[in-house]
Parts: C-alpha cells; structure tokens; sequence
C-alpha cells in the first residue's frame, strides 16, 4: 500500500520538531568551532603515549615522537605550513622518517612538502630517501588516481604519497610502537586510511570521523554514506574503553577535538538515523525538494549542519539522497 505523502511529511515534521524542542540548547552548547580551512592557526594538544596532534584548518595532524625519528600522519593546509613545522620542531628534535596521509584530499596533503623538508632523512630499512624521493609519504595506491582524476590542478605530483600500498593493511615499527594502517573502501573516497598507534593505543581516522561536521564522501571518487558507515564500525571494534566507552583507545579525528569510543558510537548512529530516514522517504516517492523540507536530520544540524561554506546540511543530504536512490 502506498503512503501518502502529505500525511507522511506531517508525521516526520511533526516528530522531528518535537524531538529538536527537547534539547536545542544542549546540542547548540556542544557544537564545536572548526578553524576555516585556510586558516594559518594552529593548536598543539598532548593526546597520550607518544602522540600529539596539532590542529589546523585543513584536518588534524597526527605526530608521533621518539628517538629513531617522527611519524607525522596527514599535513594540514598550506596556509598554516610554516607553524605547523615550527610546531613539529618544537615537539622534538629529530626529523620525521616518515609522513601518512589517511586521505587523498588536499587538507590532509597540502602540508606534505613542507613536513618532508624537516632536517635530514636518517637512514632506515623502509626505504627513507630512495632514488632521491626524500622521506617516504605513505598512502594507499587509490590515492594516486584520486588525486590524478580529481586534485591534478590544484596540487603537484610533489605533495602526493610516494610510498604506496596495496591490499587492506600496511604496517610500520618504530620507537618501540607498531604501526598499522588499514584501508576503508569506498568510504570519503576509495583511497581512505585509518592509522593506529598500537602502544601508544592512539586511532587517526582522517576526515572519516569529524567532530565538527557532517561527513563529505564522494561517490564520484569512489566514496559512500554506507562505506563511511562500515568505517566507523571498524574503528569502534578497534577502540577498547576503558569504562563505559570512556577513555581507554583516543582517537584523533579529521577536524575536531580528541574522542574516544562513546563520541564515534554516536556519530556512527547520527549518520544510520539520517541515512534510514532518507531511505525511508525515497521508498514512500518522495523528492529531494520535498524531503529536504521535512529535515530528516533536524535534532543533528546544531552540532554538524552548516547553512554556508563548501559542504553545507543541503549538500550533505543530497549526497545522501543520490547515493541511496
């Protein structure tokens, strides 16, 4: 039996009004203010173990310290390249060995040019300056077609990754701590990797996991709402809390304040009521007119919505709309 579709835009209004009048305030209190993405601030936050993040407004940046040298994962934006090094080198006084990049995105590399030129490259067994690339710049091989197809014009060959991988994991050992980066298919893109410090018990997610917003994946690249969905499920099986999903694993996000288990739980669950509602409304013969009217994510757009910029609520829900019908 078909659902009418004026009494089913009056049901869903009605609820999701309902539910914003509960908690406006508390969710308007919560919501977070991401730096601009060409801002030149930066912030510098001790994390645990041996990994700090610095933020910027292009995404978080991962670094992790020791006396064999530093792993630097993701760069941040270009405009705040200078601090960022300046950063760096007051966190220790060795060079990098290496730089990751969970993304394949221009705020996640921007900075690799940079970060690279830190000091001089000590020797190691995975290959730092071979064939006179420098440090190797590590990401997974679909990074290389992203940034060819999509990124070509707005960032030359010199900032991409020069140490690719193939397959689901790569891993690394140094200063004491394994290193594990695990690819996320068809997640922002088809390129996504997630980095876990494993003594340090510290995950990097990249922009899979935003405090500040909602996520944007590009199906034209290889991403999907279901493939971030997956992602975050594998980061909340990765995490161990340490009570009540508090503590325990950190994790640094693509944008936004350090998390653990409880914050991606919720996200997770933010982006599976959207994603329902709108599949909801699709299967009833709505349109993206009318579904976009009725806010099927109203109660979550005081903490990640945005009514302006290069990723805004209505853009975000069409990406959703399109990927599902």
């Amino acid at each position: 039996m078909r659902i009418n579709n004026n009494h089913a835009f009056c049901s869903y209004s009605v609820l999701f009004i309902f539910l914003a009048s509960i908690f406006p305030a508390a969710v308007l209190a919560q919501r977070p203010i991401p730096l601009a993405a060409d801002s030149e601030e930066i912030e510098v936050l001790p994390v645990q173990g041996n990994i700090s993040m610095i933020a910027t407004g292009g995404s978080n940046i991962a670094v992790m310290t020791g006396n064999l040298g530093l792993i630097v994962v993701d760069s941040g934006n270009i405009e705040a390249s200078a601090f960022v090094v300046d950063a760096i080198q007051k966190l220790s006084v060795y060079p990098p060995r290496y730089i990751v990049n969970t993304s394949a995105l221009p705020g996640h590399l921007a900075g690799n040019e940079a970060i690279s030129s830190i000091g001089e490259p000590l020797p190691s067994n995975g290959g730092a300056d071979i064939a006179g690339l420098g440090i190797p710049i590590v990401g997974h091989v679909n990074s290389l077609s992203v940034l060819l197809n999509a990124f070509a014009d707005e960032l030359p060959y010199e900032f991409w990754p020069n140490n690719t991988f193939f397959g689901a994991r790569k891993a690394l050992y140094l200063n004491g701590e394994a290193i594990e980066m695990i690819y996320q298919p068809a997640a922002l893109t088809d390129s996504d990797i997630m980095v876990h410090f494993r003594k340090s018990d510290v995950l990097v997610t990249g922009d899979i996991f935003d405090t500040t917003s909602y996520p944007h994946f590009y199906t034209e690249l290889g991403g999907s709402l279901q493939g971030v969905i997956d992602a975050l499920n594998q980061v909340i099986d990765i995490t161990v809390p340490e009570f009540n999903q508090q503590g325990g694993t950190l994790i640094i996000p693509g944008h936004g304040r350090i998390s653990s288990e409880s914050d991606v739980v919720e996200y997770r669950d933010m982006l599976t009521i959207i994603r329902d509602r709108v599949q909801s409304m699709i299967d009833t013969g709505l349109s993206f007119e009318q579904i976009l009217a009725m806010q099927p994510s109203l109660e979550y757009d005081g903490i990640y919505g945005n009514d302006s910029g290069e990723w805004t609520t209505s853009m975000f829900l069409e990406a959703v709309y399109e990927d599902l019908r």
